[in-house]
């Protein structure tokens, strides 16, 4: 929850980013709610818009909530489910499955955050943990259009996890969805810079990143874009 003036971003972005270096990237801005009617997708046709949580109720009396439905007439495309912080307020994988398919419903992709506690990590749980966030959305055929690997303890803390940390989370991913037969694209999210995008892309199997605190400058979310 940042103050952000989005057009002033948004131009900014545009500036900098090299687009003859980034032909196949795709951009998805998720804003926040507020700013709907004045992020401008049409600047670009690579970006486009996101949203950062959804009600899992149709509709009805949820003071403060926001509908896939109304969502989808402020032509959002795709919007984030599970994210780390929004688990942390309470969202259990039932719930997060719950939002889903309010969103499958109105046909907008839906990015689907996984991501293991420290705790978990040193616990040596994680492949039963990141399992269990996905077994639900994988048995009942709700399916993600993109899963992104959020390491809780790497979130805004600066320090990325390390590439095989990162390799070996998404071998447990990979080999998961496997045994359904599905091909989901994976992103990892989690302190990504100008300065470590290389590195994470380098790893196999990752398709993209979910940038955090980095995106809200202008300049270094360019210098990230280009380099994917």
């Amino acid at each position: 929850m940042n103050k952000l003036d989005f057009l002033s971003w948004q131009n900014k972005f545009l500036e900098d980013f090299q687009i003859d270096k980034s032909k196949d990237t795709k951009i998805i801005v998720c804003g926040h709610a507020a700013d709907y009617s004045v992020i401008d997708a049409s600047k670009h046709e690579k970006i486009l818009l996101g949203a950062q949580d959804v009600s899992r109720h149709k509709e009805g009396a949820y003071t403060g909530q926001i509908s896939a439905s109304i969502l989808k007439s402020k032509n959002i495309s795709t919007c984030l489910v599970g994210h780390s912080e929004k688990r942390e307020d309470g969202d259990t994988n039932e719930i997060v499955y719950e939002k889903a398919k309010q969103l499958e419903k109105e046909g907008i992709e839906k990015i689907l955050c996984i991501g293991e506690s420290l705790e978990i990590l040193n616990e040596g749980l994680r492949k039963n943990f990141l399992q269990e966030q996905l077994n639900l959305f994988l048995n009942k055929n709700i399916l993600p259009d993109l899963i992104a690997y959020e390491p809780i303890w790497a979130i805004g803390t600066g320090k990325a996890a390390s590439v095989n940390s990162i390799g070996e989370a998404v071998i447990i991913v990979h080999e998961f969805i496997k045994n359904f037969d599905k091909e989901i694209p994976l992103l990892y999210g989690g302190s990504v810079s100008s300065k470590n995008i290389s590195e994470i892309m380098s790893i196999k199997r990752i398709d993209g990143c979910l940038v955090g605190n980095a995106s809200l400058d202008a300049k270094e979310f360019a210098n990230i874009a280009s380099q994917i």
